[in-house]
């Protein structure tokens, strides 16, 4: 390759112009017969031919050293009609070319070269790049793995889910005897399953474990239309009572606990004291209801015991062809109302209701997600601004470069191309890099998710999310590209040619920078007051008091099956000697048992007041209701308002006692003594509960949520099969769990402990979904704000550069040091200002969207947008002061000996 700086050198000759300048000219005319021969070696041609015709491109070297000559002496434009026609324009109208490409082509050589000759400007804003769009990427990735793909069956589309709409209650479980009519009436579903998960106790080598589990309708997996791996799937006589004692297993199950042999299919195993015949391995990869399913078991549902006052079952469909969720709909609404008439005393008032399944698995989570990928588009936004006034400050200082351009011939479209080609460039490195921040991002993500988002473990790197990754890269490449390549191709030939000129920054210039600096402010602020809003409201969330003492409390569970604990005297039994011996226990304070812990979970049950008048079946009140240990209230630390507690004497056959809380109190008996009512509760035993205490409310559902009222009674005269213990320690619980579980196999060793936790970790758990917006937020609203501030200190630090002289002059004339501290403090600080006004307007307008993710703070809490405002002019002071210092600094001979 022949050395064209060399070439171009012996044969341009500009007396006129100053060394530096004529050596810019040299290295740009030079690159662009470099670039014209790789183009014709790259078509083909041999390098001399290629050299040929490169060579031949500037006919007339004379006339092009007399053109330059006179646009220097001349301080304009002159006709260049006899300039050679550019090297672009030529590649570009070359007979057989395409276009396109070829300018693509032909630009990214120069766009990378011009990159390579500003580093530091390349680093920074790649890198800016790469935060932005990994940042983007990543919630992408969240959003297109919970939200956009498909569930992993086929046809998922037409999957749905069939609800009950129960007065009072809204949205509900399945009754067993309704589903049952729904089967044999429906006309708009091939297929409809009803499935109830759970836990069953699976005893191995390593001693009994509790593992989790789906009772299902036999055609289930015909429904998902999915086959077993091994073996089959049940049969419709095997779904029926005492004929269901076979099981599916999971692959995982199959893998983990039998080595994957081949030969399962057949094996006898026993599960919570029954024997059980594995007839079907399902495939890898498949799960349902959830992923830590480990075997189904048919539901076995016995029509002539079928009940329609529990609702306990979730039922699934699959629509016929050509049938929608709202045709559907309106069908099962039909039904279900129809069977309410006919059965007014279980079932009046009740409806039904028919969701696609991914909505109702990931509508909950939607508008966060969302919320969370409009705010890192914002970041994505804010990278751009700082990166497209990095490239306006390239580009005022390629002023001369342009203008020799434009004196060979080059069009303004051209120009705009090859400097749109640099930014593209930046871009597609930043996404590359940004791509890799994302994949690195995926699993922290996951963990701090906490489990609190659905099929987070489906959030994977997939084409969808490199696709999105491209186009992301080739937008904000042309965002942040655009204005800096409009305003450098507005060059005046001229005005920067002419001898002892120096660069100048037109006012349009400035202009753009203060523009997008005012934005980045603007939105900085937006997202900023977004996270205050939600910071503000999880810290008040987090100081809610759950009517409880969770600290120093070890609670875990265990299931008594009816094998081995068939009467309700042994499951009594059972837990009595559970909690002597862990209240006997060293390090143990106290220990109380309940069907269901605060937090996890709702169980609901209707009553009637004695000696007040019935009201029509489906219209009586309903309450949270609570089975407890006498030691539970001491144990959790809730208060006793009024009367007493539970104790020995609270057993079967004595009369049957009850204790409400203060919000039951307040309800249903105000104005009068709660203690000394009776309650009939619709809990399947007889007789009325005497109200023989009053307690402290306890928020059972969610801490943001008020306190339901709730009813207890004593575990020794309403028992369940599964219960929760609660041990309070003198230490650290999680210390307590090897007692706990020995406790528990010494009286059966065959029943695990299970669900092990402490308790303030499991109220924790309840705000982790909340916690995981709270924090990604706060995160994207910190790294705007670090963006804000560096691009706030690149155009005030560029501002004292180009106006060196003129601060020099100032100081020359008699200004003192803090008079320039102020002014360019002062213009600094004028566009934080006008961007902090703009960026309130903003998040006033938009604060709506986060309303539904507030607790106890409104969307216009005056708290978050002052504080954010004054760390945003704080931050942006700081920013400011440093170039300030600087132009305090200027030596005003230094200064004007430039000048």
């Amino acid at each position: 390759m022949p050395d064209w700086r060399a070439y171009v050198r012996a044969r341009l000759s500009l007396p006129d112009l100053t060394a530096e300048r004529e050596a810019r000219i040299v290295r740009e005319l030079a690159a662009q017969l470099e670039d014209f021969e790789r183009e014709a070696r790259a078509r083909g041609l041999s390098a001399d031919d290629a050299a040929t015709q490169a060579d031949a491109q500037i006919d007339d070297w004379a006339a092009l050293c007399h053109d330059l000559r006179l646009a220097n002496a001349a301080h304009a434009r002159p006709r260049l009609d006899r300039l050679v026609t550019t090297l672009d324009q030529r590649v570009s109208s070359r007979p057989g070319a395409v276009p396109m490409l070829t300018s693509v082509l032909t630009d990214l050589r120069p766009a990378v070269r011009q990159l390579a000759r500003a580093p530091g400007l390349a680093v920074v804003a790649v890198l800016t790049l790469a935060l932005g769009i990994g940042a983007s990427s990543a919630i992408f990735s969240v959003v297109n793995g919970v939200l956009l793909r498909p569930l992993p069956y086929p046809d998922s589309q037409r999957l749905v889910r069939v609800l009950e709409i129960v007065p009072e209650s809204g949205h509900y479980s399945v009754a067993p005897a309704n589903f049952l009519d729904w089967r044999q009436q429906n006309g708009v579903f091939e297929r409809i399953a009803a499935y109830s998960a759970g836990t069953d106790t699976f005893t191995g080598t390593e001693g009994p474990e509790r593992v989790a589990m789906a009772a299902v309708s036999w055609n289930l997996f015909d429904l998902l239309q999915v086959n077993q791996g091994l073996g089959r799937g049940f049969r419709a006589e095997e779904d029926q009572p005492r004929q269901n004692d076979v099981i599916v297993i999971s692959h995982g199950m199959w893998q983990r606990r039998f080595a994957g042999d081949p030969g399962v299919v057949g094996r006898s195993l026993v599960l919570s004291g029954r024997p059980v015949t594995i007839v079907g391995v399902m495939p890898e990869g498949f799960y349902f209801p959830t992923r830590d399913a480990e075997f189904w078991r048919p539901l076995a549902l016995d029509p002539a015991t079928a009940t329609r006052g529990a609702h306990y079952l979730s039922v699934v469909a699959r629509l016929k062809p050509q049938v929608t969720a709202t045709q559907a709909s309106a069908e099962m609404k039909t039904i279900a109302e129809r069977l309410a008439r006919e059965y007014p005393e279980a079932s009046r008032g009740e409806s039904a209701d028919v969701v696609v399944m991914q909505d109702l698995i990931v509508g909950p989570i939607r508008p966060m997600l969302l919320t969370l990928l409009a705010a890192v588009g914002v970041v994505v936004l804010i990278a751009c601004a700082n990166v497209a006034n990095l490239l306006l400050v390239r580009a005022s200082a390629r002023e001369r470069e342009i203008a020799i351009r434009v004196a060979m011939g080059a069009g303004r479209r051209r120009l705009l191309a090859q400097m749109l080609a640099e930014s593209l460039v930046l871009a597609s490195i930043g996404g590359t890099l940004g791509l890799f921040v994302a994949y690195a991002a995926i699993g922290p993500l996951k963990a701090l998710s906490g489990g609190s988002i659905p099929r987070v473990t489906d959030v994977t790197l997939d084409g969808r999310v490199v696709a999105f990754v491209f186009a992301i890269s080739m937008l904000t490449g042309m965002l942040f590209g655009l204005a800096p390549a409009w305003q450098a191709t507005r060059t005046q030939l001229g005005a920067v040619l002419k001898e002892g000129g120096r660069t100048s920054v037109s006012a349009g210039g400035r202009r753009v920078r203060s523009v997008l600096l005012v934005a980045e402010v603007a939105l900085s602020i937006v997202l900023l007051v977004g996270a205050a809003l939600l910071l503000r409201s999880f810290v008040k969330l987090t100081a809610v008091d759950p009517g409880f003492r969770a600290d120093r409390v070890l609670a875990f569970r265990v299931a008594l099956p009816d094998a081995s604990y068939p009467e309700p005297q042994h499951k009594t039994a059972f837990v009595d000697r559970l909690l002597g011996s862990l209240g006997s226990s060293a390090g143990v304070a106290a220990a109380g048992a309940v069907q269901t812990l605060p937090l996890r979970g709702s169980y609901n049950l209707s009553f009637t007041v004695a000696g007040r008048p019935v009201r029509l079946p489906g219209a009586e009140p309903s309450a949270e209701y609570r089975v407890v240990s006498p030691a539970y209230f001491r144990t959790l630390d809730i208060p006793v308002l009024r009367g007493r507690v539970f104790d020995a004497r609270d057993v079967r056959p004595a009369p049957k006692v009850a204790l409400v809380d203060a919000a039951f109190a307040r309800q249903h008996f105000p104005g009068e003594e709660a203690i000394g009512h009776g309650l009939a509760i619709g809990n399947g035993t007889d007789g009325v509960y005497q109200i023989v205490g009053v307690v402290g409310d306890v928020r059972q559902g969610a801490l943001d949520a008020a306190p339901e009222p709730t009813m207890y009674v004593p575990f020794a005269q309403d028992q369940f099969n599964s219960v929760w213990l609660v041990v309070r320690t003198t230490g650290d619980p999680a210390q307590m769990t090897a007692v706990a579980r020995q406790a528990v196999r010494s009286i059966d060793p065959g029943l695990p402990a299970f669900s092990m936790a402490p308790l303030a970790a499991i109220v924790s758990e309840s705000v982790a979904q909340r916690r995981f917006a709270v924090l990604l937020l706060g995160l994207f609203a910190g790294v705007a704000l670090f963006l804000a501030a560096v691009g706030l200190y690149g155009v005030v630090a560029y501002s004292v550069t180009q106006r060196t002289q003129e601060i020099g002059l100032r100081l020359a004339i008699g200004a003192q040091p803090g008079q320039v501290l102020r002014m360019v403090l002062g213009n600094g600080m004028k566009l934080a200002l006008i961007g902090t006004a703009v960026g309130v307007a903003g998040a006033l307008a938009l604060s709506r969207f986060v309303q539904t993710m507030l607790f106890d703070v409104t969307p216009f809490d005056p708290t978050s947008y002052g504080a954010t405002a004054a760390v945003l002019i704080l931050v942006s002071a700081a920013a400011c002061y440093v170039p300030a210092r600087r132009a305090m600094a200027v030596d005003p001979l230094v200064a004007l000996r430039q000048e």
